[in-house]
């Protein structure tokens, strides 16, 4: 029988973000930052305990303001940045820090008495684009390295070196404003979200533009390979298959997920509509990348079992008597498509997330401050993949 979802509600706050803690690899720990107008914000951090399947938080106030986004350093637990507003609603006049978790972060249950989160580095750019479409609207750092950041606004990428004594410098520039490898075409309302390629020692950046992704290639500054109208209206997200290089999925306000082969970019590898209004978010899981999580506007979560974009399992390489493989054969007795939707929500799902702790746990956030947390349905763990 599969386990029971976990539901956790963060009180009255809205909230958009969403990130697993990645450097902590043998907990199952999920950060969440808080949207309100009228409270002190929070960074809350949020433990699952698989054992006793019980969640325990830790609230950290977080009053430069609301988030809007957030991601976690990869080498780092104590470590994270946000994107976040100070007065108003309007994404455009975000700013961007890096705080530190306090020093009793590796506490667990309930706590009463919160302290702030603290500040380590402003990431702000000082360049000559004072328009109010300046501001910051994505972070995230290297897969490689707490040192390397970067970050989105409305026309540039910016790269970050951050030093072990909290200084953070901007070391490269590029798109618009005066930067190296500027990007033309399909920009209708800026950049959007970003993402970095995990593989080839991640030297490349892409981000979403309007209904298109383009890309960098940080060491020459230059543009890199782009996906033209890549959705009929804007990208909302996307993920880079952790095990197959050049392999990138997509999703946005056309209801649709693709992907994509990013060396024949001008026609997706496989396109699937598995929901009824904007897909806000994608991932790949990433140890078996088959797996495939997406949320929406329309209060659902999808898990999808996707093996014709996916890198070989190692169950489907044996070699059948007939020369054919498992994967031909679909020997597993999973068909490609939905595994299973998940209908806990009550409002827009803005983000879903793996856990770095546990490969077949994920959790899910929408708007009303519901986080869910899901496992793979055992049958299809225990029948596909051990």
């Amino acid at each position: 029988m599969d386990e029971a979802p976990i539901i956790y509600g963060l009180e009255d706050f809205q909230t958009r973000a969403l990130v697993a803690q990645a450097a902590e690899t043998e907990k199952i720990n999920f950060l969440v930052g808080t949207q309100s107008l009228s409270a002190t914000n929070q960074v809350q951090v949020i433990e699952y305990d698989d054992d006793s399947g019980l969640v325990s938080k830790r609230s950290y106030d977080h009053p430069a303001g609301e988030i809007w986004r957030m991601d976690s350093a990869p080498q780092s637990p104590d470590l994270m940045a946000t994107v976040y507003n100070t007065s108003t609603r309007q994404v455009s006049e975000a700013e961007c820090a890096v705080w530190r978790l306090p020093s009793d972060a590796g506490g667990t249950g309930l706590d009463d008495s919160r302290m702030n989160v603290e500040l380590v580095a402003e990431l702000q750019d000082d360049g000559d684009d004072n328009s109010a479409s300046s501001g910051v609207r994505w972070v995230g750092w290297s897969n490689e390295s707490d040192a390397r950041m970067a970050t989105l606004t409305h026309s540039k990428l910016l790269l970050w070196q951050l030093r072990p004594h909290g200084e953070a410098t901007a070391v490269s520039c590029m798109g618009g404003g005066g930067c190296g490898g500027r990007i033309g075409g399909g920009g209708v309302g800026g950049f959007g979200v970003g993402r970095w390629y995990p593989h080839q020692q991640a030297v490349q950046v892409a981000a979403t533009l309007g209904s298109s992704v383009v890309s960098w290639d940080t060491r020459t500054l230059n543009s890199g390979w782009t996906i033209q109208n890549a959705h009929l209206y804007n990208v909302r997200d996307l993920d880079f298959n952790p095990n197959l290089q050049y392999n990138v999925a997509t999703c946005g306000d056309d209801c649709a997920t693709k992907f994509w082969d990013l060396r024949k970019s001008d026609t997706p590898l496989l396109v699937v509509k598995h929901h009824s209004h904007w897909v806000w978010s994608v991932r790949y899981n990433a140890s078996y990348d088959q797996l495939v999580l997406s949320c929406s506007s329309d209060q659902r979560v999808v898990l999808a079992n996707l093996p014709s974009v996916a890198s070989m399992p190692f169950a489907d390489t044996q070699q059948e008597d007939d020369g054919s493989t498992a994967a031909d054969k679909n020997a597993t007795g999973i068909p490609e498509g939905v595994i299973q939707r998940y209908e806990e929500h009550e409002d827009s799902v803005y983000a879903v997330e793996w856990a770095t702790g546990d490969f077949w746990t994920f959790a899910s956030l929408s708007y009303d401050g519901r986080l869910v947390i899901n496992k793979v349905p055992r049958a299809v763990k225990y029948k596909q993949f051990l």
